[in-house]
């Protein structure tokens, strides 16, 4: 099985509203839309699914989706396609992943591939993202024998603030891990890389 997050691509940092699965045991394409998305966060052929109450959409409107992001298996052209793509042969998950889905129809790419077995879904890794963050701070601020208080007031944030960062609560932003990293006396650099497990 091989899986794409099918995502708003007008939108750096957006949720997945579906995932498009590869079956290649028997040549299969499936998709699942997310639980919360609603028909005006989908593409077009997923919204009419969602009116009719479907969060799965299988062969061979799920084909007929994908098809519309691929460069046709006949197209007259394709042998300069597939090497300017450093293929040999038509492979339609190789060709989406290097186009990622884009399509004139809409706005939504995809992104990936990836297999789903192995990969947390997209709130798992931002929740595993925001503890670890939270915990290399945590970390670095024990190190130097401060308070949560202490922090908050170098960095000139609340005391409640670092509390909820540090226990996983908060998504900070770029600029808030750098105002804490400096009341730390150390670059956001290194906050980032031991949450990544780089110390």
């Amino acid at each position: 099985m091989i899986a794409f997050d099918i995502v708003d691509g007008r939108h750096r940092a957006a949720r997945p509203c579906g995932r498009l699965l590869w079956n290649a045991a028997d040549e299969s394409w499936r998709i699942r839309i997310a639980e919360d998305a609603q028909p005006a966060d989908v593409p077009f052929l997923l919204a009419l699914a969602l009116k009719r109450g479907e969060r799965e959409i299988g062969m061979p409107w799920a084909a007929r989706w994908v098809e519309e992001r691929l460069v046709p298996a006949g197209r007259q052209n394709l042998g300069e396609i597939l090497r300017a793509h450093g293929l040999r042969e038509y492979d339609a998950v190789a060709l989406l992943a290097e186009g990622r889905g884009a399509c004139s129809h809409d706005d939504f790419v995809l992104r990936g591939p990836y297999d789903p077995e192995t990969r947390p879904s997209a709130p798992d890794a931002r929740k595993a993202l925001r503890l670890s963050v939270g915990s290399a701070i945590a970390q670095c601020r024990k190190r130097q024998g401060l308070t949560q208080m202490q922090l908050a007031e170098r960095a000139a944030v609340d005391q409640a603030i670092v509390s909820r960062i540090e226990r996983g609560r908060a998504n900070p932003t770029l600029d808030l891990i750098a105002d804490l990293a400096t009341a730390l006396g150390v670059e956001s650099k290194m906050i980032l890389e031991t949450s990544q497990g780089g110390e």
